[in-house]
């Protein structure tokens, strides 16, 4: 997978999808959240970490929940 997102629209809206559970006013943004450059970089960070054990499913929720953790437990976003 090419790490050029900002030019990939399943990346886009990967991003989209995970703001609106950890971005501003999101699902599961209780204590903070996390702005739009901090989903970016947590996403390329869980991009560059795929292998073939641990691989990109399509932007589903456990993509989510992996760009989540890094955002939690990487970047201190305290989203809960």
């Amino acid at each position: 997978m090419s790490l050029n997102v900002a030019e990939s629209p399943e990346i886009v809206m990967f991003m989209s999808y995970v703001e609106s559970f950890y971005g501003e006013d999101g699902i599961y943004a209780k204590s903070d959240y996390a702005t739009t450059q901090q989903i970016f970089d947590a996403t390329v960070k869980y991009l560059t970490t795929l292998t073939e054990e641990r691989t990109w499913g399509g932007g589903d929720s456990i993509d989510r929940e992996r760009v989540g953790y890094i955002l939690e437990n990487e970047m201190s976003v305290k989203l809960y």
